[in-house]
């Protein structure tokens, strides 16, 4: 289904309506704004539910690698995506749709909101809502974050099970994109408050403050017991961890001449120095770990 010109009224979720509205503050009258410029404090939208990609490459060569996966997409799909590919990552039956959604999306610089719905296992519609907003520069997209909320009409959806939903029933429900400038000059940069019954597809679950992407990163930079010699800069590349006979896929969020941020979906059981190779480059970098976190390690090389 072709995406159509619309409106933000046309998305379902508060949240997803408060998450648009933010980025189109953040464009402050451009087709998008940069990636960086993403520091949303307080997000009606879980980070669990957000996939953020970057953009690789142009017409058939053009590719979507993940940079961040949240958790509960890596809970419905039981696969860590850091690193790879769009190709790689979506199941059959929502490819398609999925990667078209996302070439209009760095194509046209707009917002694109689709929903893709199923039948459970008890005959209830659930609904699959997804928010793409494009982020880069010099009239360029380079990173597209999503953001995916899942909905069922009836009772709650059991986000282990639902994946096999969609792989026997998947329906477009709508495919629309929306170009920047909808929130009024002036406006209030604060986000709108949520309803209660629009926080999650599970009941009892409250709203709560929640870090961005870019905030983890920055939390991370000051945490202590990284003693930095050199100043960082940000890259948000794809890289590979290596140690003994195995090998990890990771995100490297900033880099200097004498360390780096990594993240990944579990970084548990990386050993205290392993190897590092950034994506297009050959160089293995060796590394000591200089503080941990769940998804967040700080590394000093050499």
């Amino acid at each position: 289904m072709p995406a159509k010109f619309t409106s933000l009224h046309a998305v379902k979720s508060a949240g997803q309506r408060a998450l648009a509205s933010y980025w189109d503050q953040l464009a402050a009258g451009r087709r998008f704004p940069a990636f960086s410029e993403f520091k949303l404090e307080l997000c009606t939208n879980d980070p669990g539910q957000l996939v953020a990609w970057n953009v690789e490459g142009v017409g058939r060569q053009q590719k979507f690698r993940v940079l961040y996966q949240g958790e509960q997409v890596a809970e419905v799909f039981n696969a860590n995506w850091l690193g790879k590919t769009m190709e790689q990552v979506v199941p059959r039956s929502l490819r398609r749709f999925t990667i078209e959604a996302t070439k209009e999306c760095a194509a046209s610089g707009c917002l694109v909101y689709t929903i893709v719905s199923t039948i459970d296992t008890n005959e209830h519609r659930v609904d699959c809502e997804a928010l793409l907003l494009p982020f880069g520069s010099n009239g360029s997209v380079e990173q597209i974050l999503s953001s995916v909320r899942l909905k069922s009409l009836q009772g709650t959806v059991q986000r282990k099970n639902i994946l096999s939903n969609f792989q026997i029933h998947t329906d477009v429900v709508f495919s629309g994109k929306i170009k920047s400038g909808f929130v009024k000059a002036g406006a209030s940069s604060k986000l709108p408050a949520i309803a209660a019954n629009e926080t999650d597809t599970e009941p009892g679950r409250s709203l709560r403050v929640l870090p961005t992407i870019q905030g983890q990163r920055e939390r991370a930079n000051s945490a202590v017991g990284e003693e930095r010699r050199a100043p960082r800069r940000n890259i948000l590349s794809a890289g590979r961890i290596s140690f003994a006979d195995e090998s990890k896929t990771c995100t490297v969020r900033n880099i200097s001449a004498t360390g780096a941020l990594i993240e990944g979906a579990n970084l548990s059981g990386i050993p205290d120095t392993f190897t590092l190779v950034l994506e297009m480059e050959t160089i293995a970098r060796p590394c000591t770990v200089v503080w941990r976190k769940k998804t967040q390690i700080g590394v000093r090389f050499g």
